[in-house]
């Protein structure tokens, strides 16, 4: 079990969700495409090791950067905390139903499941906390996550090859 948490394909997706998460909550104003990318990255990679690599760690792992996305965005606890246990809990699940797809309809589902926790994060903000929905953001978050999905999915395809 151990030796599965260490293995070098975790520990660079680790990192990935490290590196992304470190550009997100640093806000570079001159180069907001950049915050954009490493939100999208963050979320894809974490579907990604959801469905891929799925672990009870995970459960952890989206607890502990759910709390620090809301902290360090939002500063309260709860939108992102919401929707990333919401979604790591719901895989838990159905994962004996969504892993017999086929591999066209799991990239489907996972770009779907990343577009759905933008939205899921933006309501549960705006319902706690009054925190207006700029769907400008939205649809920027949307449009780099249909760019990303392709490049991504292939630097994760060479990972796993690791």
């Amino acid at each position: 079990m151990l030796s599965k948490l260490l293995s070098s394909q975790i520990l660079i997706y680790n990192c990935i969700l490290f590196f992304s998460f470190s550009l997100s909550v640093n806000y570079f104003v001159d180069f907001d495409i950049l915050n954009y990318i490493a939100y999208v990255l963050f979320h894809l990679t974490l579907v990604y090791l959801i469905f891929y690599y799925f672990n009870f760690y995970l459960i952890f792992l989206s607890f502990l950067y759910g709390i620090f996305f809301d902290v360090f965005l939002i500063n309260n606890i709860s939108p992102h905390l919401i929707s990333f246990l919401f979604f790591v809990v719901l895989f838990y699940f159905t994962k004996k139903y969504l892993l017999n797809l086929s591999s066209n309809k799991v990239f489907f589902l996972m770009i779907v499941i990343t577009l759905i926790m933008f939205f899921s994060e933006a309501i549960f903000a705006n319902l706690q906390f009054n925190y207006p929905i700029n769907f400008e953001n939205l649809f920027r978050l949307f449009v780099t996550t249909i760019i990303l999905f392709f490049p991504s999915l292939l630097i994760f395809s060479k990972i796993d090859k690791l």
